[in-house]
């Protein structure tokens, strides 16, 4: 089916904090999102009910169909000072390299470290931590009918927005790269960082769709991260994005 692209798409989008009586509509689209890439990238039922009851989603209607989902967390593994710390080195720097920033800023190594493997919480362990300053981007969906209509840069900016009202610092996340596959059937951490920095032609914004939302609504792309997460289309690499609010 191919994409079809509205005009005055503002008056067709409402974003809400989604209930357990939105779980079914929260499902429909992460399957949406993800119909050729596999198992891999879609998550099980559990762990957005359980992102739901922990208020930790945006659930995005278009024209009074779910659409579209971000889910995010307050990361218990980092704070100000390193984030800080972290951009200062890049602004001077430029890209950084992975092992050095999980070395030296205690990152964790890929998504599922950062995210308790995407259940967050857990009765035995969490990644999540309420007093947070910060906030962590765990994964952002939108129905794949209709992409080229800008609904992840709504999800965002309304996560950005929030964040700020809840006097967060920093938003970070480890995004993916998943036009890399076009380029290559393996890839090295050279290969993925040049793919990383070559720019959308008439712009400064990454060539790749994946970090360019990102860094559309403010993001730095600070590191290639390889084996990020299980993904196909990215080659497993991802890249760690750090908004400063």
């Amino acid at each position: 089916m191919k994409n079809i692209k509205y005009e005055n798409i503002e008056n067709k989008i409402h974003i809400i904090k989604p209930t357990l009586d939105n779980l079914e509509d929260v499902i429909s689209v992460e399957k949406a999102a993800w119909p050729d890439i596999g198992e891999g990238m879609v998550a099980e039922y559990d762990k957005f009910k359980n992102r739901i009851e922990l208020d930790l989603m945006y659930l995005l209607y278009f024209d009074g169909k779910p659409s579209g989902i971000i889910s995010f967390q307050h990361p218990s593994f980092t704070n100000q000072t390193i984030l800080d710390n972290l951009l200062k080195k890049y602004n001077k720097e430029g890209l950084l390299k992975w092992a050095d920033v999980i070395s030296n800023y205690n990152l964790p190594e890929d998504w599922y470290a950062a995210t308790n493997n995407g259940y967050i919480q857990t009765k035995n362990s969490s990644t999540n931590d309420p007093s947070s300053e910060h906030l962590f981007l765990i994964g952002v969906g939108v129905d794949s009918n209709l992409k080229g209509n800008g609904l992840v840069n709504y999800l965002i900016d309304h996560t950005i927005k929030e964040a700020k009202k809840m006097n967060k610092k920093f938003i970070l996340g480890y995004g993916r790269l998943p036009q890399l596959h076009e380029k290559y059937d393996n890839a090295t951490i050279k290969n993925a960082e040049s793919h990383l920095s070559e720019k959308k032609p008439g712009t400064n914004l990454p060539a790749d769709y994946g970090a360019r939302f990102h860094v559309y609504n403010g993001a730095k792309a600070i590191s290639v991260i390889p084996n990020a997460m299980d993904d196909p289309e990215s080659l497993n690499y991802g890249f760690l994005a750090l908004y400063k609010l």
